[in-house]
């Protein structure tokens, strides 16, 4: 029974597979036959003979935009302009990016211009680096802060994320991102004869809300970025060294503020080409807010008493390098 049912499968799959194939070759049969018969002037049966074969997506991309434009043609010719115009609609929505060719007639041409077609949304994603850069608001230290020295610096992290672009005009976006981030910052202070080395390890969400102005130069694209980030702490741990002590992942997320405003400045390039664009884009995020909880400094004890260790209160700067692709949603409307 069970070897009925697969064969029988199969053989239905096959069938439906011979009769798709089918159709596609009957349709670009037809499709060869209608534009013969718009060469000779017969135009009355073209909609019929294309019609089922445009509604049941039996054309490739290509015959489908001979299709349409055979269409239009035909009803220009046969002066049915409501018919053209819902057609040409039809066809910019399907190929919203077509731009007129030199034997396209005149007719066509002037019925395209009638139509504006704009990107109005647009989704995209994004990959990078980054380098964080601590900007210490007040020094705290076991001892008198002015008799140690210590040193912040930063390793390369990555972040991911989404991005929704709004077109505003053919110049300006508004743009709302969701970016994944890895940070982590190194730390070293040399005090009582002692180094202790100390590294953090952050895991933020951030979601910037920035505007951009394009510089449309043809394929590439010059731009540049303001604007604010909003910035939830989702993690954060900790690794301390001093001397033959050694701890790793220590939980400090109660130890950092949950959120954190930053301001937005950048730029980048876009690399346009028909099925959206590629950018490189560059950011800098100048943090407003400490990232220390004041209130929970002293609360592990341990940190101070075996690794002489208290956070200063400072906040984060960062640099971000990233790559993506953006894909636009078109609106098309009358002028």
């Amino acid at each position: 029974m069970n070897q009925f049912l697969r064969y029988s499968s199969i053989l239905i799959l096959l069938f439906i597979s011979a009769s798709s194939l089918a159709q596609e070759s009957e349709c670009a049969f037809k499709l060869q036959e209608a534009e013969g018969m718009y060469e000779t002037g017969i135009l009355d049966s073209i909609p019929s003979m294309l019609r089922s074969c445009v509604n049941n997506d039996a054309f490739d991309k290509e015959e489908l935009a001979r299709a349409y434009k055979l269409l239009i043609k035909t009803y220009l010719f046969e002066d049915y302009q409501e018919m053209a115009e819902l057609t040409m609609l039809k066809f910019l929505k399907k190929f919203p990016e077509y731009e007129i060719k030199p034997t396209d007639p005149v007719e066509f041409t002037y019925l395209y211009k009638l139509y504006s077609t704009v990107p109005l949304y647009s989704i995209g994603v994004i990959l990078g680096v980054n380098y964080s850069f601590v900007r210490i608001i007040e020094p705290y230290s076991i001892e008198n802060t002015e008799n140690y020295t210590g040193e912040y610096s930063s390793g390369v992290n990555i972040q991911f994320g989404l991005q929704l672009k709004r077109y505003i005009n053919e110049n300006i976006e508004i743009n709302l991102d969701g970016i994944y981030t890895l940070k982590n910052i190194y730390y070293e202070i040399n005090q009582n004869d002692l180094t202790t080395v100390y590294d953090e390890y952050q895991t933020i969400l951030s979601f910037p809300l920035t505007g951009t102005y394009d510089f449309k130069l043809g394929t590439w694209s010059p731009y540049l970025r303001a604007g604010l980030s909003l910035d939830y702490m989702q993690k954060a741990t900790a690794y301390f060294e001093r001397g033959d002590l050694k701890e790793s992942d220590i939980e400090i997320t109660a130890e950092r503020n949950d959120y954190n405003l930053s301001a937005v400045v950048g730029g980048g390039v876009k690399m346009n080409f028909k099925l959206g664009y590629l950018m490189l884009d560059l950011r800098y995020h100048l943090g407003f807010l400490n990232a220390v909880n004041e209130d929970t400094r002293y609360s592990q004890d341990y940190k101070w008493a075996n690794y002489g260790y208290v956070d200063d209160d400072f906040t984060l700067n960062s640099l971000f390098v990233s790559i993506g692709y953006v894909y636009p949603i078109y609106r098309t409307k009358k002028k």
